[in-house]
Parts: C-alpha cells; sequence; structure tokens
C-alpha cells in the first residue's frame, strides 16, 4: 500500500464516521498487512505501547480524575459565583473569564463546553442574547481551557517533543491571558454593534470577599502545579498525582462537597476518558510509525524548502495546515503526527520549540471550531440545539481573533518565550 492509498483509506474512515482512535488502528493495520512483510505487522503492538509508555503522559490520567473530582464537588458552580462577581457587568465576559478560571480544573477544551455551556447557553437567552452568538462566544472561550495549564495538550507535546513541561507551562500563559482578552475584546465589540442587554451585577467588597473564599481552593491548585514545578519540588507527574490528592482532601474534609460513596463513578468516568485518550495516542503512534517509514518529515522539508527563510510565510502555512487538521482530527493526533514533521521547517524560519508548541496547540483548538466539522462545534450545536450553519457564521469572527493570536505567537517570540526565561527554564 503506497503512502497516497493510507491517506485516501484514512480520509474515507473519518468520513464515514468512524472514532478516530479506530480510524488510525484499521488503516495503519491495512497499510503493514499490504506492505509485502509481516514482520511489521506482528510490531505493531509494540509500536503503539511505545506511544503511550512515556512517563511525562501518565500525568493525564490524574489530571482527568483531578478535573472530574472538582467538577463533582461543585467547585466549578464556586468559580462561576465569583467570576459573575468580577466581571458579570460585561457583556459575555463572564463566559471568558470563566474559562480562563476552569482551564485550571478542567484542562481541555471539551471540558470547558461540557462544564459551562450547560449554564451559560440558557443563561445568557434569557438574558436577550442570540442563541449562535450565545453559543460561539461558549465554544469559543472553551479554546482557553486547552491553552493555559494544566493542559492536557501540552503534556503530550512534551512527551512528543521532548520540551520541558515547565517551560511550556510557563509559555502558555501570556499566549492564554492574550487570547481571552482577544475574545473579551471581541465580544464586547460585538455586542455593542447589536446592542444586546447589559445586566446589571450587584457587587460588594463583602460579597466580593465571600465568593474568593468560596472558589479559593479551585483557584490555588494551578499555582500549585506551576510553582511547584519551576522550583524542583516535583516532576509534573508527580504534580498531577498532587493534585488528586489536593482536590481529595479539599472537597472530602474542607468543603465536605464530596462524600466516599462518590468515588467509584468518579474514578469510572476518569478511567474511560483516559483510554479513550490513551487509545488515540496508542493509533497516533501507529500512524508516526507509518509517516516515518514513507519519510513524510523529508518530503515536507524538501516540498517548503524555498519558503523555510521567511518567517512570515512558514507562520501563514503553519496556521493553514493546522487549521485545516483541526477540521477533522482530534488535536492530540494533529500533535503526535505532525509536530515532528513540521519541527524542521520550523527551525529553520527561528521558531523555538517551545514557541512551536504553543502556536501548534493554538492553532489545533482554534481548527475545533473551525466550520463545517470542528468537533467543539458540534459538541455546542448539540447542547444549545441549534444547526451547525448558523453556529458556523456567529463563530467566523472568534475564528478572525484566534487567527491574530496565531501570528502573534508565531511572529513575537518573547509571548511565548519570556516568561519561561524569566524563572530560568530557558536560555
Amino acid at each position: 500500500m503506497s503512502i497516497v492509498e493510507f491517506v485516501a483509506l484514512f480520509l474515507f474512515l473519518v468520513a464515514l464516521g468512524v472514532p478516530i482512535a479506530f480510524v488510525t488502528l484499521i488503516s495503519s493495520a491495512l497499510y503493514f498487512l499490504f506492505s509485502g512483510n509481516p514482520l511489521f505487522l506482528r510490531m505493531l503492538p509494540e509500536k503503539m505501547m511505545n506511544g503511550i509508555d512515556v512517563f511525562v503522559i501518565m500525568a493525564i490520567p490524574f489530571f482527568l480524575l483531578t478535573g472530574e473530582i472538582m467538577n463533582r464537588a461543585k467547585l466549578t458552580d464556586r468559580l462561576f459565583v465569583f467570576c459573575n462577581m468580577l466581571i458579570g457587568r460585561v457583556r459575555g465576559g463572564l463566559n471568558v473569564l470563566a474559562s480562563v478560571m476552569f482551564s485550571g480544573v478542567t484542562g481541555v477544551a471539551l471540558g470547558d463546553v461540557a462544564a459551562l455551556g450547560k449554564m451559560f447557553i440558557p443563561a445568557m437567552v434569557r438574558q436577550g442574547y442570540d442563541t449562535s452568538f450565545t453559543a460561539a462566544v461558549t465554544a469559543a472561550s472553551s479554546l482557553i481551557g486547552a491553552i493555559i495549564p494544566p493542559s492536557t495538550m501540552i503534556i503530550l507535546y512534551c512527551a512528543v517533543m521532548s520540551v520541558s513541561v515547565g517551560a511550556m507551562f510557563m509559555a502558555a500563559i501570556l499566549p492564554g491571558i492574550l487570547l481571552s482578552v482577544v475574545m473579551m475584546g471581541t465580544v464586547q465589540f460585538l455586542a455593542w454593534k447589536r446592542r444586546y442587554p447589559k445586566v446589571e451585577v450587584e457587587v460588594t467588597v463583602r460579597g466580593l470577599g465571600i465568593g474568593f473564599r468560596d472558589a479559593f481552593f479551585a483557584i490555588f491548585m494551578p499555582i500549585i502545579i506551576i510553582r511547584g514545578i519551576i522550583a524542583g519540588w516535583f516532576t509534573p507527574t508527580e504534580a498531577a498525582a498532587v493534585t488528586v490528592v489536593y482536590s481529595l482532601v479539599v472537597s472530602l474534609v474542607f468543603l465536605k462537597t464530596l462524600r466516599l460513596r462518590d468515588l467509584p463513578s468518579i474514578l469510572a468516568t476518569a478511567s474511560l476518558d483516559t483510554a479513550r485518550l490513551f487509545l488515540i495516542i496508542a493509533g497516533a503512534a501507529a500512524v508516526s510509525w507509518v509517516f516515518a517509514i514513507e519519510q513524510i518529515p523529508a518530503v515536507v522539508s524538501e516540498l517548503f524548502a524555498d519558503v523555510a527563510g521567511s518567517q512570515v510565510t512558514v507562520v501563514a502555512i503553519l496556521i493553514l495546515f493546522f487549521l485545516f487538521l483541526g477540521l477533522w482530527l482530534d488535536p492530540s493526533i494533529s500533535i503526535i503526527l505532525f509536530a515532528p514533521v513540521v519541527l524542521p521547517l520550523a527551525l529553520k524560519a527561528g521558531l523555538h520549540p517551545v514557541q512551536l508548541g504553543i502556536f501548534i496547540i493554538v492553532n489545533c483548538v482554534v481548527g475545533t471550531i473551525t466550520p463545517p466539522i470542528g468537533n467543539i462545534l458540534f459538541a455546542v450545536s448539540n447542547i444549545a440545539r441549534i444547526g451547525i450553519g448558523s453556529l458556523g457564521w456567529a463563530i467566523v469572527p472568534f475564528i478572525g481573533a484566534g487567527i491574530v493570536v496565531l501570528m502573534l505567537i508565531g511572529l513575537w517570540p518573547d509571548l511565548t518565550l519570556a516568561l519561561p526565561r524569566a524563572v530560568g527554564l530557558l536560555r
């Protein structure tokens, strides 16, 4: 089987709606079956295991478990109330700020959609916002959860590219904040232009104090993670395990919003989420082996050899490339398969591996809200009960805002590298 036939089979299975993990496994198995060397097929399970047998990836199950514990313990509700006090008066700002804070709990964009969509969409519609606009704001703001630490996509990129997790966590902070500010500005402009209502929220010093007290434990958790990794107290995997213990102690002992009888269902949900993600990673590792056999990195480097000297051109090409991938691939697949492929091209154009990592992650998650088949769009449309068509038109301004941030990340190295260098994680 040639690489063209392999890609055609891959796209055909995706078009049929086969889960992406099984798409990667089926297409890889058939490639090796018809490769003329049966030894390759026998080695496939080993390659799949090598893909997930990376110590830093073990942080992902712990972070997923932490997110599930904190959601079940209603810490997300406390964050919602506190965010409403801080920025509830700003049109649509509550949605974006909540995603910034929820990113410390969920770590994934779909987690933000699940946690916030069911709260925000009905509430904003009752306040007078259009359903399509409300759904678009929810989809766009959820992307922040995949960027600001802790982020499963960052951990995955570090495992694939052998980059410091601490440096990547620090590098993600400023772009995440910038993306949230740009999204807020987009919401404000559209809300002002369309004359959406402005909700008055009563804020008192005492109310803010109570809100901060209630939300303190959720806000403090990302600080523990980042500070612990930077100070060398623990590795990223150990930090993830610490967050599980922290969330359990907070939920069971201090807040008492969780009971021991809740733990079996929490563990079951987190285990299923972990299994799904690890199956995707194992399948992507198999496809990566196919790419290595077909020498795809060398082909890409040769294809773009003439534009490698122009950073602007390379950044523009990468934006279009990963936006296209984000339409039909899970971000984790895109990172595992194509981050190593584009690395030589990016290095020639002057991008640092850490800068490239944040760029690719933001690019992939922006792709998930790009019509017509971005998976975040489908999740939000199901929650809001609207068609993809109306949601697709409403999301266009937010995609434009995301592309602006992407250009800044790609062309302004200090946006990602300043903080890691300031704390000694990069030279």
